[in-house]
């Protein structure tokens, strides 16, 4: 979390919308996470101290990034964005769908932290390969007579391993899908603002994303599925953010990674992304 707060830090300073930084700052964070996971994997060094020491090398060098270089960004000033933009919008009807957002995303958590893993899928292959990895400390294949253990996409087990390993148990393996869901939501806020809808239809947006029966379900447990709608909202943000006339390197790279980060979340991920990789070649 203390990486992820200082990448937000960095990135935010070289634009002017908090929601778009938010995703950025996730693809980098889960590429980071990828790039340990593997790194450590062949050296079989995936445990406690080696996890410590990568993370903490990098909070090291963006902390000291974050200071040496002292760009502050006036147009992520929260206290501003209320003043312009809630307050003077604010109507019984925008601030009962921001409770109800939040009255959710608090529920969900909560559940998430007391509640342990209890689903077939957590107990069968979700789970089970993370003990695994812990106790060869590789993510390399093992013997096993469930076979989805090893061919099924790992990304959502490699945050819930390292979330297990540093914290000596699976309380905290639930968040991985919960702070999707919150991630979801700005992302889909944020979609809307794109398309062209006001602040209003921003917080509808939200609303609609966060009372979605299954994505409730989904946000308290270790499935994977909230994790892939998040890239898949990332990636349709950066594919409207491209210019028919002037492609961004920064929009064309975070189109890719959420594509990446998706495939290696899911394999309906294949499904999914075809009518967005069809929209981006007529776009392009």
């Amino acid at each position: 979390l203390i990486v992820w707060i200082f990448l937000w830090l960095i990135l935010s300073r070289s634009t002017t919308c908090w929601r778009s930084s938010v995703l950025a700052t996730s693809l980098v964070w889960g590429v980071s996470l990828t790039l340990i996971t593997e790194t450590l994997s062949s050296f079989r060094w995936l445990t406690f101290t080696g996890l410590i020491a990568s993370w903490g090398i990098i909070t090291i060098a963006l902390a000291y990034s974050y200071v040496r270089v002292r760009k502050p960004n006036p147009s992520l000033n929260f206290q501003q964005f209320i003043d312009t933009h809630l307050k003077q919008n604010a109507s019984p009807f925008i601030i009962g769908c921001l409770s109800s957002i939040g009255f959710i995303v608090f529920m969900v958590g909560l559940i998430a932290i007391v509640a342990p893993p209890n689903n077939s899928d957590s107990m069968t292959y979700h789970l089970p390969r993370v003990m695994h990895w812990i106790q060869n400390r590789s993510v390399n294949h093992y013997p096993t007579s469930i076979l989805r253990q090893l061919y099924q996409s790992p990304w959502t087990e490699f945050a819930i391993l390292h979330a297990q390993i540093l914290s000596g148990g699976d309380r905290f393996a639930n968040l991985v899908q919960w702070f999707s869901m919150i991630g979801s939501i700005i992302g889909v806020s944020l979609i809307a603002k794109q398309l062209g809808a006001d602040l209003r239809g921003q917080v509808l947006a939200a609303l609609l994303c966060a009372t979605l029966p299954m994505g409730i379900l989904q946000g308290s447990n270790t499935k994977n599925d909230y994790v892939l709608s998040f890239w898949l909202v990332c990636l349709v943000h950066y594919l409207i953010s491209m210019d028919k006339s002037k492609i961004k390197p920064s929009n064309l790279l975070g189109f890719s990674l959420s594509l990446g980060l998706a495939f290696l979340t899911k394999g309906m991920a294949y499904i999914y992304v075809i009518p967005f990789l069809i929209l981006s070649l007529i776009h392009i």
